[in-house]
């Protein structure tokens, strides 16, 4: 499967983004690479983490009830967004995933307590 299409890409930003902030994992090539799950939709995802993949490669991210297929579309080096193969229920994702803290806040309220 080649590189989507603009068409493609104006149609997946059409569907509903759930934001949200889970532990994931992306792999590139067997090998893993963790991530956060910022946002996620039936079509796609956004991502964060070091050293993620480049637009144009093709991945498989995962996470609690996710196992997907997908293509790097964007990649600025700290976020990148996913085209996924099939669609998804984000929903149930996101259900069965735990939110992951704010590390600042969490940083600030350890500083708090002394």
């Amino acid at each position: 499967m080649g590189v989507p299409t603009i068409k493609d890409l104006q149609t997946a930003r059409r569907e509903q983004r759930y934001p949200t902030r889970f532990a994931g994992t992306v792999i590139v090539d067997r090998r893993p690479h963790p991530v956060e799950i910022a946002d996620i939709s039936c079509v796609g995802a956004c991502v964060r983490g070091v050293d993620l993949p480049k637009r144009g490669e093709e991945i498989v991210l995962l996470a609690e009830e996710l196992e997907v297929v997908g293509t790097v579309v964007w990649s600025d080096g700290t976020s990148c967004g996913i085209n996924f193969h099939k669609p998804i229920a984000p929903l149930a994702v996101v259900r069965s995933n735990p939110y992951l803290p704010n590390r600042n806040t969490l940083t600030k309220a350890v500083a708090m307590r002394g």
